[in-house]
């Protein structure tokens, strides 16, 4: 993270710019102190997941050994108690 004090973050605006324009963020400071971060805008948009087809490509795995489900197990355990 690129640290920049106030007074030249004033100066050299357009320069400390493009480095968050280039995902990198800017840590601004003033006497010392952290007082804001510069940082690369969210452009990226996210398109919705097709459930159905996520479901063809990944099908849910079946049990390889037939058994009681998890309900009746977890029945059994709490009578057990």
């Amino acid at each position: 993270m690129v640290k920049v004090n106030v007074a030249t973050l004033k100066a050299e605006l357009s320069q400390y710019l493009k480095i968050a324009e280039n995902g990198e963020q800017v840590m601004v400071t003033s006497h010392g102190k952290e007082i804001a971060k510069i940082g690369p805008a969210l452009t990226r948009s996210v398109s919705p997941i097709n459930w159905a087809d996520f479901m063809k490509e990944h099908p849910p795995i079946k049990p390889k050994t037939k058994g009681e489900d998890a309900a009746t197990l977890t029945r059994k355990i709490r009578d057990e108690e």
